[in-house]
């Protein structure tokens, strides 16, 4: 069974952070070289370090979720464990040699406009391209 394509970058999104009626555009569209597709999420909360992790083994050159900003999240405290869960990652790729900017953490709400909101994911997907390709794709051969 051939593996699952994986974009260059995966951009996990709260859907009560979601701007406007277009519900923040594309699902998928390039940016600063890079393949990008939004997934949208109930909420940031849901995201799992394991997966994030599984992610960029397999070939993802970085990962961006964009929550909700402090103290506005609909689901209590969903916000708060993303911010945790992806300074986890980031810890753990400092850890291993890796850039921690490949792991982002970005707030946003549903009443930015979707010019403000996209900006905001550029910047992010713009960092993450900085910090070069994947070394765990350069010797796996995966990206």
């Amino acid at each position: 069974m051939p593996a699952a394509f994986l974009p260059d970058v995966i951009v996990y999104v709260c859907r009560n952070s979601l701007p406007g009626s277009d519900r923040a555009g594309p699902r998928r569209w390039r940016q600063a070289g890079l393949d990008v597709v939004l997934r949208e999420l109930p909420c940031s909360g849901k995201t799992d370090p394991q997966y994030m992790l599984h992610a960029l083994q397999s070939g993802t050159q970085g990962l961006c979720v964009v929550t909700c900003p402090p103290g506005t999240c609909r689901l209590a405290q969903g916000n708060y464990r993303a911010k945790v869960r992806v300074r986890t990652v980031q810890r753990l790729l400092e850890e291993i040699g890796m850039d921690p900017a490949r792991a982002a953490l970005i707030h946003a709400t549903a009443d930015d406009s979707p010019a403000e909101y996209m900006d905001r994911i550029r910047d992010a997907i713009d960092r993450i391209a900085a910090a070069g390709p994947n070394p765990i794709t350069l010797i796996t051969g995966t990206g």
